[in-house]
């Protein structure tokens, strides 16, 4: 039972039930008023260990009706997770989602729009009228959120065009600048508002200060790694002593924070030599491929053998005249005098090496457990505790995962878990770790529609090529599709292709997929990962000499690269609309159907 009573406009008493009358003031601004009491109580830090928020709320005079969302900006992934829930006929919701600890987050953005934070295992509840522009926060630990929403800090936007024409150095000095006018207008906040609590005072303290530290941050990129070039000693300096060493707590709290430390041990990766290098020797290649026959990869022919063995022997004898310090016109004469008889054995290991794809399999493989051995020395390297050092860990091994689409190694994983042993960090590596290994024996649909290239073999010229991969489909349209299995932005594309072939069943529209520098393994898996085979599916994974060949005659200087061609086979559209782009690529398509 409620029983409310009115005093005046200004405010009213209720009562719940047998409880006492309390008084409530009317609240008719944008925001809350200031709270009358201090508080001095921390984000809350959980150790790291998933937990859910529960965000629900009232919303009137809704300028749409489309889903409430929340993104969160994940640590691991590098990615904002987006959840989401509908909103009722009367303007009500509850959204549940996860957090790893207390958490930036990004709540209904284009429409609310609000960035705040968030403590695990809380109830929030907002009430926002859009006529009035009133946007209010209720829970136990809703002040910050109130106090953020109402006191809102010097917001400079940077013109992208303008730093990138600055030098690191005055980069640095403009972001100094910018950086002590947002604490000065912070401090002035602070003055005329005495009772905002801690947790205002210290998110917006940081948050300003790694704003400025993902700003400066990103010239990494301003360098030349090949150049082994490097930011200056003053900038470095001011990083290493201004951001680095103090970092946000928790960790997750806030987006610039999780920019800053990417980019920062990125520099540093960039610029550190890497003491993993990667050598194939001719006895290294009879040692693998002899492996892969024992363990029933692949099955040598006995020319393959004698192949491997010669060139091999080759490599011998040229390091033994090295050794023995023989001059180099001792070593020329040699090479010269068993060049006819070296060359078709290096033929026959070359056609070896296209036809199945094994050495380039393990090669990649080992490129990335080097990677991963490179960055966990870096981590080791820096000075941090354990739970950073445990998030960055994760951060890498979920990053080659991703990268690769396929599982890692049973030994990896293993060394994974010595590593990292908070078990909610471990379940981002292990969940990836089993779906991936689901996708690797998951049997593929249509598999017509993965092209064979020994029809291709010996052909080397980009046009001809070309040519012949799109020569069965005359008087049908082509949607082309150029992208790598290592490709971010490829892979995104990937899960709408579903939609864009139901949008053209039934029609003549072939869906041509040209693969990039792939290893065989990760083509399938994400061929199999996104379901991109089909009846109108073409798909091929060229050896890199005869796709670096089709890309130079089409001009692809970009990933993904998307192209339209008629059905005479002639290219009408070089910049092609891309899958999100549906009602572009259905009037282009249909255009081209028509003639």
């Amino acid at each position: 039972t409620l029983s409310l009573k009115h005093k005046n406009r200004a405010s009213c008493n209720i009562a719940f039930g047998k409880d006492n009358p309390q008084k409530y003031i009317l609240c008719n601004g944008k925001h809350l008023p200031d709270y009358p009491l201090t508080d001095t109580t921390p984000f809350i830090d959980n150790g790291y260990r998933t937990d859910s928020v529960t965000l629900t709320g009232y919303l009137r005079n809704l300028p749409s009706s489309r889903p409430f969302d929340v993104s969160i900006p994940d640590m691991i992934t590098g990615k904002e997770e987006k959840y989401q829930t509908d909103i009722d006929s009367l303007g009500r919701f509850t959204l549940r989602f996860p957090v790893l600890n207390s958490h930036n987050v990004f709540i209904d953005w284009g429409r609310t729009t609000i960035w705040s934070a968030v403590e695990p295992g809380e109830t929030y509840f907002l009430y926002v009228d859009y006529a009035q522009q009133q946007k209010l926060f209720m829970g136990k630990k809703a002040r910050v959120l109130n106090e953020l929403l109402s006191h809102e800090g010097l917001r400079e936007s940077l013109d992208y065009n303008e730093e990138q024409k600055r030098s690191n150095l005055e980069c640095l000095h403009k972001t100094q600048e910018r950086l002590h006018r947002q604490l000065e207008f912070r401090k002035k906040t602070l003055q005329e508002h005495p009772l905002l609590s801690d947790k205002y005072r210290y998110y917006t303290e940081q948050e300003l200060r790694y704003d400025a530290a993902s700003t400066l941050m990103q010239r990494r990129f301003s360098v030349d790694r090949n150049k082994q070039e490097h930011l200056e000693d003053e900038f470095m300096n001011y990083i290493d002593s201004a951001f680095y060493p103090h970092p946000v707590h928790p960790y997750t709290l806030l987006r610039g924070y999780n920019s800053f430390m990417r980019d920062y041990i990125g520099y540093i990766d960039d610029t550190t030599p890497s003491s993993n290098s990667l050598t194939l020797t001719p006895q290294n290649m009879e040692r693998l491929y002899f492996a892969f026959e024992a363990e029933g990869k692949v099955r040598l022919s006995e020319e393959e053998k004698n192949a491997l063995r010669s060139f091999s022997k080759y490599q011998e004898e040229i390091e033994k005249l090295q050794t023995a310090k023989a001059d180099s016109a001792t070593i020329k004469a040699y090479t010269k005098e068993q060049e006819t008889v070296i060359k078709p054995q290096i033929e026959i290991i070359e056609q070896l090496i296209a036809r199945d794809g094994l050495l380039n399999e393990y090669m990649t493989g080992q490129m990335y457990v080097n990677a991963i051995n490179n960055s966990m020395a870096i981590i080791d390297s820096l000075q941090m505790d354990k739970d950073l050092r445990e998030i960055l860990k994760t951060k890498c091994y979920y990053e080659v995962l991703q990268y690769t689409h396929k599982e890692l190694p049973d030994s990896l994983i293993s060394k994974f878990k010595k590593e990292v042993t908070n078990p909610s960090l471990q379940s981002y590596v292990l969940v990836q770790q089993q779906k991936y290994d689901k996708v690797s024996h998951k049997t593929i649909e249509h598999p017509e529609s993965l092209m064979p290239n020994a029809p291709l073999e010996g052909i080397t010229d980009g046009e001809q090529l070309f040519r012949k991969i799109i020569e069965p489909y005359k008087g049908k349209v082509i949607y082309l599709d150029i992208w790598g299995t290592w490709c971010g932005p490829c892979k995104d594309m990937m899960q709408y292709a579903g939609n864009i072939k139901n949008l053209f069943a039934g029609k003549e529209v072939v869906f041509l997929y040209l693969c990039n520098h792939s290893t065989d393994k990760s083509w399938k898996n994400i061929i199999k990962e996104y379901g991109l085979t089909s009846k109108s599916s073409v798909h091929y994974n060229l050896p890199d000499k005869q796709q670096s060949a089709i890309e130079k005659y089409l001009g692809v200087h970009s990933f993904p690269t998307y192209m339209l061609i008629d059905k005479e086979g002639n290219i009408v559209n070089r910049k092609a609309p891309r899958p999100t782009m549906e009602n572009q690529l259905l009037n282009a398509v249909y255009k081209e159907l028509e003639k």
